[in-house]
């Protein structure tokens, strides 16, 4: 589409057998294909299950761009590495496992001249009711804690943001090791980056869930509150609170 600036489109895949082709083609042909000069990142972090060769052959057939790892880097460094690697001003993010549809980018995509980073707020949820609790009960604190504004789902991984966040914030320390959506939009805001967020759907993983079990909720909640006091007295510090 003329006009339209590229965008590197980054998928984090991890054991996706089962869903990662459908998802890359989907998105391939809903937003790569309409967008001339854009790249398909997909960051594989170490699967088993026969994901690295379904990427492998998809690399060949739609010229999307492998970054591998044969030890697990984790979440936030295969994040991190991805982010750094893209080479357009524009990068969008999505979550995998068939959670996000590929046409809600447009929807944020619109959005690009007027904000720095713009993440989707999911409606329609299908998962577990004490799921949609916690997202809610974390964004509140979040609002008051950091005195925020409009900050209702900042952990949601369907996100578009520009080189601004990218030298601002990826190339900087990242501390949670748990919600880092989260940190990324705090550490924007207070870096002065216009952030706003837009309704997007949103549905359940197929098969198993991989969200927070319930059994792990009290320790990583205690790990988040002390990334949290952290985050804040960083920001103190640097004079922006």
């Amino acid at each position: 589409m003329k006009g339209y600036e590229p965008v590197s489109l980054i998928f984090l895949a991890y054991n996706e057998a089962g869903t990662i082709e459908k998802e890359i083609l989907s998105f391939h042909e809903k937003i790569i294909a309409k967008i001339p000069g854009s790249e398909f990142i997909v960051a594989e972090d170490g699967s088993t299950d026969g994901t690295t060769k379904i990427i492998q052959r998809l690399v060949r057939e739609k010229g999307i761009i492998h970054m591998t790892s044969k030890e697990r880097k984790g979440y936030i460094k295969a994040l991190v590495d991805a982010v750094l690697a893209a080479k357009n001003e524009y990068i969008f993010f999505s979550d995998t496992g068939l959670k996000n549809d590929p046409e809600d980018f447009w929807k944020i995509y619109e959005h690009r001249k007027e904000y720095d980073l713009i993440v989707g707020r999911k409606t329609n949820r299908q998962d577990q009711f004490y799921r949609k609790f916690l997202t809610y009960a974390y964004n509140m604190f979040l609002r008051l804690y950091f005195n925020l504004g409009s900050v209702y789902d900042s952990d949601c991984g369907f996100r578009l943001f520009n080189g601004r966040v990218v030298n601002e914030v990826f190339k900087k320390k990242i501390i949670f090791t748990d919600l880092v959506g989260s940190e990324i939009v705090i550490r924007s805001i207070f870096k002065g980056l216009k952030y706003h967020e837009v309704p997007i759907s949103y549905f359940r993983r197929e098969g198993s869930s991989r969200g927070l079990p319930l059994k792990k909720i009290p320790s990583v909640i205690l790990k988040l509150k002390k990334n949290l006091v952290m985050l804040k007295k960083e920001i103190n510090i640097e004079g922006i609170l």
